[in-house]
């Protein structure tokens, strides 16, 4: 091998990568101005080459090609079904760019939602809810699915022993087709007099979010995927938790489900999150009760 001064990089780079070779420009190899990889072809260092010019970099080149394709296209493309997200990442790491990092998150979110049976084989409407979710909280740690009534039980108690504590959330609900939910940034918890601001003797406390948001996504006005912010002003009741029920969003409960009936839910939504124009408060089912087929809750573990 030999070396050469960075300065002297042609603007058409060859790279051997633990034997896997690869031909791409300089503009590619520096344009993560953070990486691993404009620090190597920066020309301020000294870089080896191979005897036919390539430049040696001692990995594996199995994964390298995501590396480059992600460098050229701003992002991330993988196979359908691809199973090497934590090789893929080991890498993304290695040549540190933060960009694939952050890419290969939500990836691994989309992952998770993939194991609802509520949006089973609906890509689309995986993709729209991930969109929805604050960047900051998908890359804050890894998804999982915390809850399904229809494994953990129609109950109260059964959502608060599984949801309690887990930091934000994502509740889908599916009512005979109709499927909506919401987020929140808050976690779900058993109130306690102690811990909340606003307390009610009847065994429930308001939570505030700033984050917090219900969607819609088939409900019977044929509208496509909504989301529904927080009125101004109403932040402090996103969100109530309540010993005798599921998760309930908003202070005159916009949407709530598992009630002291099981698969009881209902919804009187414009009173603490916005209402679509045109569309009344029973939006989500077009009835103020209805009969829960089937909720899941998705949590954030930091």
């Amino acid at each position: 091998m030999s070396q050469i001064l960075g300065s002297r990089i042609p603007s058409i780079v060859k790279l051997n990568v633990g034997g896997s070779h690869f031909t791409t420009s300089l503009q590619t190899l520096t344009r993560d101005p953070n990486s691993m990889l404009a620090a190597m072809f920066s020309g301020r260092h000294e870089v080896e080459t191979t005897e036919d010019g390539s430049f040696f970099i001692d990995r594996d080149g199995t994964y390298f090609r995501f590396i480059l394709n992600y460098l050229r296209n701003g992002e991330l493309i993988l196979p359908e079904g691809a199973t090497f997200l934590e090789e893929l990442e080991v890498e993304a790491r290695f040549y540190q760019v933060q960009g694939l990092l952050d890419e290969l998150k939500v990836v691994r979110a989309l992952k998770v939602f993939e194991k609802s049976v509520i949006l089973t084989d609906r890509r689309d409407f995986r993709n729209v809810l991930i969109r929805w979710i604050p960047m900051e909280f998908i890359l804050a740690g890894e998804w999982c699915l915390l809850f399904r009534a229809s494994r953990d039980g129609f109950t109260a108690s059964a959502f608060h022993s599984r949801c309690d504590n887990q930091g934000p959330t994502v509740t889908v609900v599916n009512s005979d087709g109709n499927i909506f939910g919401g987020f929140t940034e808050s976690a779900w918890a058993a109130p306690t007099e102690s811990m909340y601001p606003i307390w009610h003797s009847a065994k429930r406390s308001y939570l505030p979010c700033c984050r917090a948001f219900l969607f819609s996504l088939v409900n019977p006005s044929g509208l496509g995927p909504t989301k529904m912010s927080l009125i101004n002003g109403m932040e402090q009741f996103a969100i109530i938790s309540y010993h005798d029920c599921g998760p309930v969003f908003g202070r005159e409960r916009d949407l709530w489900v598992l009630g002291q009936n099981g698969r009881q839910g209902g919804s009187t939504l414009g009173g603490t999150y916005q209402c679509p124009p045109g569309q009344q408060k029973e939006f989500f089912t077009g009835r103020s009760d209805f009969t829960i087929t089937d909720v899941e809750v998705f949590g954030l573990h930091r």
